[in-house]
């Protein structure tokens, strides 16, 4: 576990050490600098230990449960429940680096698949969509209905 110095910093130079620390990130220029940023002040360990944390984030984000997570990033319980809380509370730092990556992700599977028949030739699907829509909206307006004459049944009683 990371430990730190017992001995006392004034809370002055520690907001200004936090803050070289900070303009250090954002002052790379790219990716390789950060990562020398990283190696250089970082363990290997932590190094992991961060990019699973920012797994088990992303996987909470995407809608994993806790046995997913745990058998795909190797973590415990308390350390997924750890995060989760943190997302629950504030989390907006994570939430904002998931949502990029996934951008990303999303970028990079664009532009490495090749489109598929589907998205060349969305003509030819034009109509089934159509139909999806309706079904979707039909099952919507089925469960707006529904839910309406159970509101009216309970005020009825």
């Amino acid at each position: 576990m990371t430990k730190i110095s017992t001995s006392y910093v004034d809370s002055r130079y520690m907001g200004w050490f936090i803050n070289n620390l900070w303009n250090a990130f954002t002052l790379a220029k790219n990716k390789a600098e950060i990562r020398l940023l990283l190696k250089d002040l970082l363990t290997h360990t932590e190094v992991k230990m961060l990019a699973k944390r920012l797994q088990v984030a992303k996987m909470l984000l995407e809608g994993y449960d806790y046995l997913s997570i745990k058998h795909a990033v190797k973590v415990t319980d308390p350390t997924i429940a750890k995060i989760n809380n943190l997302l629950e509370e504030k989390g907006e730092g994570l939430r904002q680096a998931v949502n990029q990556l996934q951008k990303l992700e999303t970028e990079i599977k664009r532009k490495y698949e090749p489109p598929s028949f589907r998205d060349k030739y969305p003509q030819y699907f034009a109509l089934d969509e159509l139909l999806t829509q309706l079904q979707e909206n039909m099952r919507q307006r089925r469960k707006n209905r529904s839910a309406f004459l159970e509101s009216q049944e309970i005020t009825k009683t």
